[in-house]
C-alpha cells in the first residue's frame, strides 16, 4: 500500500483513500478517519480499559480465558481466542501456536530455531515462539502472499 501525504498551508485537511476492493485494512484505516474505531473492553486489576485493537501486542487464552498483552498491561477479555484471530486477521493479527494469536505490526525481531520454529522479539522486549505448525504462514505473509499455507 502506498501512502502519500501533503502538507496544506489554509483550506480544510481531507483524507483520500483509493481501493480495488474493500479489505478489512482499509475498512480499519476509515473507520480511524472517522473516529468510529472499534475498541476494546478488557478487565485490568480492578477496573474496565478501553483500548485499540492495534495496541495488541499480543494475545493468550490460558485456561479458557483470553488475555491481552498491551505494551505496559495485561488485561482479561470477554472475548474468545479463535473470535478475535478471526475478526482481527486482516489488521495484521495472526495465529502462531494453539494458543496465542500475535499482532504482526509489534515485532521488532525474528529469528529462526532449531525444530523450524521461529522466536519474535515484541516492541516491549517480550520474546515469542512461534510454532513449527504456523512458521511457514508467517513466512508467506511476511513475503506478501495470501493464505496459502507452506508446509
Amino acid at each position: 500500500m502506498k501512502l502519500t501525504m501533503n502538507r496544506i498551508t489554509e483550506g480544510s485537511e481531507e483524507v483520500i483513500i483509493r481501493y480495488r476492493e474493500m479489505t478489512p485494512q482499509i475498512e480499519a484505516i476509515a473507520a480511524m478517519v472517522q473516529g468510529t474505531e472499534q475498541k476494546l473492553i478488557g478487565q485490568a486489576e480492578k477496573e474496565k480499559l478501553l483500548f485499540s485493537p492495534e495496541d495488541i501486542l499480543y494475545l493468550e487464552s490460558v485456561d479458557g480465558v483470553t488475555w491481552a498483552y498491551l505494551p505496559d498491561q495485561l488485561c482479561r477479555l470477554g472475548q474468545s481466542l479463535g473470535e478475535l484471530a478471526a475478526f482481527y486477521a486482516g489488521r495484521g493479527f495472526f495465529r502462531c501456536s494453539k494458543s496465542m494469536v500475535l499482532n504482526i505490526n509489534k515485532i521488532e525481531r525474528l529469528k529462526s530455531e532449531p525444530g523450524c520454529r521461529i522466536r519474535a522479539t515484541m516492541e516491549n522486549g517480550e520474546q515469542v515462539m512461534i510454532s513449527r505448525k504456523y512458521a511457514g504462514q508467517l513466512r508467506q505473509i511476511l513475503r506478501g502472499g495470501a493464505d496459502n499455507e507452506e508446509e
